[in-house]
């Protein structure tokens, strides 16, 4: 069988049997951390974690797979954050650096300004936890190896688990995956190649075993966990609305779904999110005007909570949250426009008080 070669498909399949097949038919774009593909970046929204980003579904739907490589559409050329970094020599002799405008004495220069390059650069994440395979549970046929870099499917015990053969060695990455200024690779190998492609067949640094159910490990309990207390923490929070809803989003990574709860009420939003390393965020947003519960939702992402608020009017909010502060003469158009990383509406919407006045 062969296997689809469009990004965001890959499924196996027979010469001439009919199917549908979902892909990307975009290239990837990482910006500033960002990253999405060229082809949907307005209907899915820019992932920070690149895990989350190989999850982003597909955006194009058509019949027929295909072994052949399609040139992808071209994504917008996305400008280039650089620091410069230049040197003279004066007429005593004396080398001057410049990073960034700032003058350094090379007395001190040289260590200085390449401390500086340095910091401008993105430090190295922390060597994550490698995920062991529970050998108690039984992988169905078809699924991938978890480890980054590894694209093992597993065919059965005897061939993938069971054994020193060929198929039970697992060449992957330990390290996350690395994104500068259009070159790709991972943290923990020299290896970097422009193409996104390319960046996909690059050959794993480390073997061991692969990993198709990881075990689930309870947190060990220790004497220190007894007098550990919980540490409340403050969130970020952003929105703006429409002539029937208003959009929050709290800012918080990580959000334990599983704990953590939302709820409504006629004119107030309680949350109370839990997030790692034992922090807490709660709070009660008492808002601005009132609201249906039964309609209103929320949504635990990677990086935030989304709440949708449906209103009980279409009159403009003029804050999230009541106030006690006289706020004057304002009167608020609906729809804001957002920058990167937080929520807003792309398009201005006025109700209809404020379209008289346009």
């Amino acid at each position: 069988m062969a296997r689809c070669t469009r990004k965001g498909c890959g499924v196996e399949f027979k010469e001439g049997e009919a199917s549908t097949c979902n892909y990307h038919p975009g290239t990837p774009v990482f910006h500033e951390g960002l990253k999405s593909w060229s082809c949907c970046q307005d209907i899915n929204k820019p992932v920070l974690d690149f895990d989350e980003f190989m999850t982003i579904p597909p955006c194009t739907e058509i019949q027929g797979h295909t072994s052949k490589v399609e040139a992808p559409i071209s994504p917008a050329p996305v400008p280039r954050s650089t620091v410069n970094v230049s040197s003279e020599t004066t007429s005593d002799g004396k080398e001057i650096y410049q990073v960034g405008g700032v003058h350094k004495d090379s007395l001190t220069s040289s260590a200085s300004a390449k401390q500086e390059v340095t910091a401008a650069m993105p430090a190295p994440p922390p060597v994550p936890v490698l995920e062991v395979d529970d050998l108690n549970q039984a992988v169905p046929v078809g699924t991938p190896c978890k480890r980054k870099g590894c694209h093992t499917i597993f065919v059965s015990d005897e061939q993938n688990r069971q054994g020193d053969g060929e198929g039970t060695i697992c060449r992957y990455h330990p390290l996350p995956p690395y994104f500068r200024e259009g070159s790709k690779g991972y943290l923990c190998c020299k290896r970097r190649v422009l193409e996104f492609d390319e960046f996909l067949k690059i050959e794993g640094c480390q073997t061991g075993r692969h990993c198709f159910i990881p075990v689930v490990t309870e947190p060990k309990a220790s004497i220190h966990s007894y007098h550990t207390t919980e540490e409340q923490v403050t969130c970020r929070i952003d929105h703006y609305q429409t002539p029937s809803q208003v959009h929050v989003s709290i800012f918080a990574k990580q959000v334990d779904k599983e704990r953590s709860t939302v709820t409504f009420e006629d004119n107030k939003a309680m949350l109370d999110l839990f997030l790692p390393n034992n922090r807490r965020f709660t709070r009660t947003l008492d808002l601005f005007g009132g609201i249906d519960p039964r309609s209103c939702t929320s949504k635990v992402l990677g990086t935030k909570v989304e709440l949708t608020l449906q209103k009980i009017d279409a009159r403009s909010w003029t804050v999230l949250e009541k106030t006690d502060r006289d706020l004057g003469p304002i009167s608020l158009t609906f729809g804001v426009g957002g920058r990167t990383g937080t929520v807003g509406g792309k398009e201005i919407i006025l109700d209809e008080s404020n379209k008289l006045r346009t």
